[in-house]
């Protein structure tokens, strides 16, 4: 099958005398002709590496290539060394099996080489769709199996530790190991899920991983690069998108890695709103770990009182006030040193809080709610601007 494939991409290559490529739908090369004089710096590296460069990776995936259904033209980019291309999606049955392209530096293809291109496409599509399909389910299988051992399900984690001690007999149970989870924040799930793939291809070598759209996470044995991935990630984004990490704590084995990555995929939520990111430590969430569990915080959720306190605070004066003497469990002089403020300026400021929200902070149960509230607030990203900053930055590995 892979002669045949290459057969047709050679007579495509000298019908036309340009240099052609298939690449698979992450923009790996699989299948290569010859040069014909036009070959450029991306072509080149391509046919040394394998691979066309994470720039040039990022520019074909910005043209949104994998939603196209039929040809379409990939803009010149030469500040990377990259003439323009023709690009045609190859698809079978609706599903992208690669991208064959042709350099096509000042789009002069004749209609009748537009035509061989087209009909070259789609013979190889017919090709290649028993190739992928094997490939594609064998990763999508490597997937399941890691995505089984960090889901809350029991026995499907039984399952999933007893295959990868066949398969990997070296892979020691009780190795202690953390969890990094990963999410880009983009609707565009094809493009997403291959920028994390090549986030975490070297980290499958040294641990596992999981890739599901626009999520993924990975198993690290060492101390975690959660850094370097998301820098990884984000190359590949191409500016469409952004990728934000959560680190789990660390564990004593496989057995418990579900409980990390628990905790690290709860983390990348965190950010805007609770953190900067693009990193962030689950340990670092405190209580807003228990917030981020509750899957239906729409705006009913925010208590009556702390409503209208947002209304009546436009500045965030008195809620910044509030969370201070919250934090300092109703202690005035610590919160009015946190503050900057004269204690007097604190009472005053502490009336006007309880006549706004008709609430006592110094009650007990009413402290509960309106703590509760602020964080509900802040998860829901209804606090000023000024007031996103986390009290306590969370620290990044």
């Amino acid at each position: 099958m892979s002669a045949e494939v290459q057969h047709l991409l050679d007579r495509l290559a000298d019908d036309l005398g340009r240099s052609v490529v298939i690449n698979d739908p992450a923009v790996v090369m699989l299948y290569s002709s010859r040069h014909f004089g036009d070959e450029d710096p991306v072509r080149v590296e391509a046919m040394l590496n394998r691979v066309a460069g994470s720039a040039a990776i990022a520019h074909v995936l910005a043209q949104d290539v994998a939603r196209w259904k039929g040809p379409g033209r990939i803009p010149a980019k030469p500040e990377i060394g990259m003439r323009a291309r023709l690009c045609v999606p190859l698809r079978w049955r609706g599903d992208l099996l690669g991208l064959l392209m042709v350099i096509d530096a000042d789009d002069d293809l004749s209609a009748a080489d537009r035509a061989l291109v087209e009909a070259a496409a789609q013979e190889v599509a017919a090709l290649l769709v028993g190739e992928r399909t094997t490939a594609d389910a064998a990763l999508a299988a490597d997937d399941a199996q890691v995505a089984d051992l960090l889901g809350l399900d029991p026995a499907a984690r039984d399952r999933a530790l007893a295959t990868l001690a066949t398969r990997s007999p070296d892979l020691r149970p009780s190795r202690s190991l953390q969890v990094v989870a990963l999410r880009a924040d983009t609707a565009d799930r094809e493009h997403a899920e291959v920028a994390l793939r090549h986030a975490v291809h070297l980290a499958r070598r040294t641990g596992l991983a999981t890739v599901s759209g626009p999520t993924a996470a990975v198993v690290r044995f060492g101390a975690p690069l959660a850094e370097g991935l998301v820098a990884a990630a984000n190359e590949l984004a191409a500016g469409r998108f952004t990728c934000v990490a959560g680190v789990g704590p660390r564990v004593a084995g496989l057995e418990e890695a579900w409980t990390s990555h628990r905790h690290a995929e709860l983390a990348t939520r965190a950010v805007p709103h609770l953190a900067p990111g693009p990193v962030v430590d689950a340990g670092a969430l405190g209580a807003y770990d228990l917030l981020l569990r509750i899957p239906d915080l729409d705006p009913t959720a925010l208590p009556a009182p702390v409503a209208a306190l947002l209304a009546a605070d436009p500045r965030g004066v008195l809620v910044r006030t509030l969370e201070a003497y919250l934090r300092h469990a109703g202690s005035a002089p610590a919160a009015a040193d946190e503050l900057h403020v004269h204690r007097t300026t604190l009472h005053y400021r502490l009336d006007r809080i309880r006549a706004v929200t008709g609430c006592d902070p110094d009650d007990g149960e009413t402290r509960l709610l309106l703590h509760l509230g602020l964080g509900v607030a802040r998860l829901q990203g209804l606090l000023a601007s000024e007031q996103n900053e986390p009290a306590s930055p969370a620290p990044r590995p």
